[in-house]
C-alpha cells in the first residue's frame, strides 16, 4: 500500500499525490464518459470526468462540488451522477464538453 503522505513531502513543491485505483468508462446516449475514482492521503475517495455536460439553457457545465466519497463505489455513483445530472437526450443544442485536466 503506497503512502500518499510521504509520496507528497518528497519534495515542497509536490502539492498532493492522489492514486488512480479504478478507470471507468459509461457510454451515455452514445457518448463515451472516462472516469477516474481517485484516493487521496486522507483515505477518501474522488472522481474525476472526461467529460461535462452543458445543457442548452446553461452558461457553464454542471460540476457537483459533492465530490468527497467513503468508498470506491460510492465515488462511481456520484460520478454518474454528476455526468448525467443535467443530461436530457431532447435537450437540444445542449454539448458535451472535454475536461482538459483528464488524462487517460
Amino acid at each position: 500500500m503506497l503512502n500518499l503522505f510521504k509520496l507528497a513531502n518528497l519534495h515542497p513543491d509536490i502539492e498532493a499525490v492522489h492514486e488512480v485505483v479504478q478507470a471507468l468508462k459509461a457510454r451515455i446516449d452514445g457518448k463515451e464518459v472516462g472516469i477516474k475514482i481517485l484516493k487521496n492521503e486522507a483515505g477518501h475517495y474522488f472522481y474525476e470526468l472526461s467529460h461535462y455536460y452543458r445543457g442548452a439553457d446553461n452558461a457553464n457545465p454542471y460540476v457537483s462540488t459533492d465530490n468527497r466519497f467513503a468508498s470506491v463505489e460510492e465515488a462511481a455513483r456520484g460520478a454518474l451522477r454528476s455526468a448525467t445530472m443535467f443530461y436530457r437526450s431532447t435537450d437540444e443544442g445542449g454539448t458535451w464538453l472535454k475536461n482538459e485536466s483528464f488524462y487517460p
